[in-house]
């Protein structure tokens, strides 16, 4: 009997027309993962009733949800549906701007198992969180979780359905694919990391007569991140003292028209500190910060692609 392998997985998503609904003769998109932990999660009750065996009744089940991660390394051209479905927003002439716009999509898991494949069907799938993180020295990497409606099996392809392969375009790294570094327009940060982290903030809408939410609640998009810079003077600092802050802008990408810039036009940095100081250690600054509504973006976030 066949064993499943984890390198035998396949991601793909398709966007949904109607929250829950895969389209007819769906094209899916296959996704570029590092890890997919998505599944279904039972909320269950157990039985109070009094019984002089001391038997529990029932186990009885009161609903099913679905949520996962899944984690990814950054290429061009690969998470854009994501960054989209994130920012509820659409690329519009390759700019993307933090929208009001929800999008779900039909979220399908295959493992190999020769003959017959296992496929797990996630429909009404939407974007809870998603994150990027530059780190230095390292692969840009990311990660994405869901909520979705409801899961089904199946040991077929969907009738109709077509998969479109991942495109094979380099994973970009912290080292060789950062440029236009922009902190606050403090000039020469030496920094060692950047982390955003995109929330949309969704919750269930559980309604009698079903096991499943029928549909996702959302509020505010918040954006916030972390900065690690190297200590060289006392300006970063200072606008934490003074609850300043900024624009925060980067570009990833080495290849023209293959590059991405992500621009925060507006950030507050929150209660920043100045790491512990000892004989070994680089003194460094940790700055959270919290992005906010620019009245000229008319966002918190700006993405732009296929910038030369």
């Amino acid at each position: 009997m066949p064993l499943a392998n984890g390198s035998g997985t396949r991601i793909a998503l398709v966007p949904e027309t109607v929250f829950g609904t895969t389209p007819a003769n769906p094209t899916f998109q296959v996704l570029r993962m590092t890890g997919a932990g998505i599944r279904s999660n039972k909320t269950t009750g157990t039985s109070e009733e009094i019984r002089r065996d001391r038997n529990v009744t029932d186990e009885f089940l009161r609903g099913v949800d679905v949520a996962g991660d899944n984690n990814f390394e950054f290429s061009y051209g690969s998470q854009d549906d994501l960054l989209a479905a994130a920012l509820f927003s659409s690329w519009n002439t390759d700019v993307l701007v933090n929208g009001i716009t929800p999008k779900s999509f039909t979220y399908e898991e295959t493992l190999e198992l020769g003959p017959t494949d296992s496929f797990s069907r996630f429909t009404g799938v939407m974007v809870s969180q998603l994150s990027l993180d530059v780190q230095a020295r390292a692969a840009v990497t990311g990660s994405v979780s869901f909520m979705g409606q409801k899961e089904t099996l199946g040991t077929a392809a969907l009738a109709g359905a077509t998969y479109t392969d991942p495109n094979a375009n380099k994973v970009e790294t912290a080292s060789g694919s950062i440029a236009a570094l922009n902190v606050a327009d403090v000039p020469n940060v030496a920094v060692r990391r950047v982390q955003i982290q995109v929330a949309n903030n969704l919750r269930t809408r559980p309604v009698v007569g079903s096991l499943y939410t029928e549909e996702f609640g959302f509020g505010v998009i918040d954006v916030t991140g972390t900065i690690e810079a190297y200590f060289a003077s006392n300006a970063l600092y200072q606008k934490v003292l003074d609850h300043g802050g900024g624009a925060l802008a980067f570009t990833i990408g080495t290849v023209a028209d293959q590059k991405y810039t992500f621009t925060l036009p507006k950030i507050i940095f929150q209660s920043g500190e100045r790491t512990q100081r000892n004989n070994t250690s680089d003194v460094m600054l940790t700055l959270p910060f919290r992005a906010v509504l620019d009245g000229t973006t008319g966002g918190s976030l700006k993405i732009e692609r296929a910038v030369a």
